[in-house]
């Protein structure tokens, strides 16, 4: 597979400057053009790489940190819901958890959504076997190197 990448540029809702950069391969499983597929990989390793970063606020005494960060990105994944929509301005009464919550009841029944679904859980179960084959043999060899 070839590297490819991408630049974001972009402005918080503060008005701040944001700068992202990304290089990776692009599997092109979702879309065969436009770097999709390597966005969304972005996306989930900088969610992922978020519970690395709530150690901190929970050692200070906020241990609502993880439930305030995920109702965040569920709330901005309802304004990427309304913005996809045909007809946003139809959708101006309901709030950005509301379309999460349509679209948690409706759409994951849809064949298409819920193989692709499906097709993560499987790598995400792999990664989780991995890791822990990792971490055994790395205890293991620790526990080996002590007993000499």
């Amino acid at each position: 597979m070839e590297q490819s990448g991408f630049e974001v540029h972009s402005v918080d809702r503060k008005g701040n400057d944001i700068m992202i950069r990304c290089e990776g391969v692009d599997d092109q499983e979702l879309a065969h053009f436009g770097g999709l597929d390597l966005h969304v990989k972005a996306t989930k390793a900088l969610i992922s790489d978020s519970q690395n970063r709530m150690s901190f606020p929970e050692k200070e005494g906020d241990y609502e940190i993880g439930s305030k960060v995920v109702a965040l990105y569920l709330n901005e994944i309802g304004e990427l819901l309304r913005n996809l929509s045909f007809d946003p301005e139809y959708l101006s009464e309901y709030s950005n958890i509301d379309l999460v919550k349509i679209f948690l009841e409706n759409e994951l029944k849809k064949p298409a959504i819920a193989n692709v679904i499906e097709k993560d859980n499987v790598e995400i179960q792999q990664e989780r076997e991995e890791i822990e084959r990792e971490e055994k043999e790395m205890w293991a060899g620790f526990v080996e190197g002590a007993e000499k």
